[in-house]
């Protein structure tokens, strides 16, 4: 994997007495050239840690140890200010088209490198919308979850059969999972969709809550996330 080191004045420290736990994946929805140009500009006051362009390029805007401006207004787990737990990786993707390859194969070498090097749990890996899924998409239905976990660097769950459910059920094992309570169905349910089952269309049913019950099995709410 190839790394450039482009610096970023776009970045602040950490609040005091806070790990890295969590590494959250976007987006940019521009070319490689704005999308570093928008990141490296104190005006627009946004950074990341990596951008990995398609070819597989990976550049670093922001030192790991330092608070890195890409979470913005988000909620995991109780936490709010993500920015200071997190790592942050921009993927060069208009949002509407596969990730390649090449882009892939970087991003999976340089999760398992930080997640070896912070001592992380690969459940860990969230998305933007994760986090924030009443305003974010990213890193959005195109993006391969399932590549992740084989590698052992993300979590995607799988289920053999439906289950009964409700919408209130699904939301409370959403929120057993870190997502946040104030969020409405409609939204998590979006994002789940996009995360687990890409391919699908149709009406909410029970192999959604089946999904969503396994994923929030892989988060033991009264552990730290970060515990192995």
């Amino acid at each position: 994997m190839k790394l450039i080191k482009k610096p970023s004045p776009n970045f602040g420290l950490r609040s005091e007495g806070t790990d890295i736990e969590f590494i959250i994946l976007h987006y940019t929805a521009m070319s490689t050239e704005k999308s570093l140009e928008r990141l490296c500009d104190p005006v627009h006051e946004v950074s990341c840690h990596y951008l990995i362009d398609p070819s597989g390029i990976c550049y670093q805007l922001v030192d790991d140890r330092k608070r890195a401006w890409h979470a913005g207004k988000s909620y995991w787990r109780g936490y709010v200010d993500l920015n200071s737990r997190s790592l942050g990786i921009e993927l060069v993707n208009s949002g509407n088209e596969n990730y390649p390859e090449a882009q892939m194969i970087s991003l999976i070498r340089l999760l398992k490198y930080l997640i070896d090097s912070f001592k992380l749990n690969p459940k860990n890996v969230l998305g933007h919308s994760d986090i924030a899924p009443s305003r974010k998409l990213d890193p959005g239905k195109w993006f391969n979850w399932k590549k992740l976990a084989v590698n052992g660097v993300g979590l995607f769950p799988e289920v053999n059969a439906p289950i009964e459910c409700d919408k209130q059920i699904f939301l409370a094992q959403a929120v057993r999972a870190g997502f946040n309570p104030n969020t409405s169905f409609e939204h998590i349910f979006k994002t789940f969709r996009n995360r687990c089952r890409p391919n699908v269309t149709g009406e909410f049913d029970g192999y959604d809550c089946a999904l969503m019950q396994q994923f929030a099995d892989a988060f033991d709410i009264d552990d730290s996330s970060n515990s192995k």
